[in-house]
């Protein structure tokens, strides 16, 4: 009887060694939880094995109308670092909820970081929180400050936190090195695209939908009529899907202005990649060229010819419609 309450102790100890062990050893790998889904892979490959890396919206769905979930909140839960833009709805309630103690996580957010460059949006004013980190000045900052993050809640893992942020900023400054500034006057069809605007040399004068969840008035539409109507240097910078997208194509048609066509950053899953192709992109073509005279498709950034696209498709159509008359007749 003795020895089956022995054998019967040993086999409890084994059990919770087995269960609370490994628990134990990886009780010290970081849960990063990041609010836009733009810096998942980035994190990904800062990360030391045994991290986990989540993204609490996906690429594509609109950060400014989402709403935290029950889920979500679990998962912040178990965060250790909770990195922000903090300046949507959802991301504020996250504040809240550190500050009121319900999150024991260390919260990162973007735009306090010391030594980050916010800038103002010209239409409003104010400053401007949308996609500050793809100014690759405020990246490398924003890299630099991660990494003694990183190291002091995992120090074991402080060379390989350090190796990765290195190779990430070595990829940023050739993005630096390969820029060529375009300096032209721009109107942007809306705030997410201004850092990387004022990377690109450009300086943006308008912001035709001033904020996401703000809409397009007429004095808005004059305001940016008024830029491209005065000066000859001017051009029109527009994402895909944009509420404004069309408003802009339509005016830089009207002033037969240059049009550049950026990638949505909210698709993106990776600052750095996208950088990357924006740079290369302008490189390969040397620069933005005259809207007159050439048409340049790239992969990631387009410059469209309006001037000479809606005449040709007017031509095509009318002799579309009198061949058609012509066969009935």
């Amino acid at each position: 009887m003795l020895c089956t309450h022995r054998i019967t102790i040993v086999i409890s100890i084994m059990l919770l060694v087995n269960t609370v062990l490994p628990s134990l050893l990886s009780s010290n790998d970081l849960y990063i939880v990041v609010t836009f889904p733009y810096l998942y892979e980035d994190m990904k490959s800062i990360a030391c094995p045994g991290d986990v890396v989540i993204d609490l919206i996906k690429p594509g769905i609109d950060p400014h109308e989402y709403q935290l979930t029950p889920n979500d909140v679990n998962i912040l839960r178990r965060a250790n670092i909770i990195i922000s833009t903090a300046h949507t709805h959802f991301e504020l309630n996250i504040r809240k909820l550190v500050e009121g103690g319900e999150l024991n996580s260390i919260l990162i957010e973007v735009p306090y970081i010391n030594g980050i460059k916010v800038f103002k949006n010209p239409s409003t004013g104010t400053e401007n929180y949308h996609g500050i980190l793809f100014y690759p000045e405020n990246y490398i900052v924003f890299l630099n400050n991660l990494k003694h993050i990183l190291s002091s809640l995992k120090p074991q893992c402080s060379k390989v936190y350090e190796e990765n942020v290195n190779k990430l900023i070595l990829r940023l400054q050739k993005i630096i090195e390969l820029n060529s500034s375009l300096n032209k006057i721009a109107v942007l069809d809306s705030p997410v695209i201004q850092y990387i605007a004022e990377w690109l040399g450009l300086n943006v004068s308008q912001i035709l939908m001033s904020e996401e969840e703000v809409p397009i008035v007429p004095k808005d539409i004059e305001r940016v009529e008024k830029i491209l109507d005065n000066y000859s240097d001017s051009i029109v910078v527009v994402t895909n899907g944009s509420k404004a997208f069309q408003y802009l194509i339509n005016l830089a048609s009207k002033y037969r202005r240059e049009i550049l066509l950026l990638p949505n950053p909210l698709l993106s899953s990776s600052i750095i990649s996208m950088l990357e192709n924006i740079a290369s992109s302008l490189n390969t073509s040397t620069r933005v060229r005259d809207v007159h005279t050439t048409t340049n498709i790239l992969p990631q950034l387009d410059v469209i010819t309006i001037a000479t696209i809606i005449p040709t498709m007017l031509i095509v159509a009318f002799l579309v419609i009198k061949i058609f008359k012509i066969k009935r007749s």
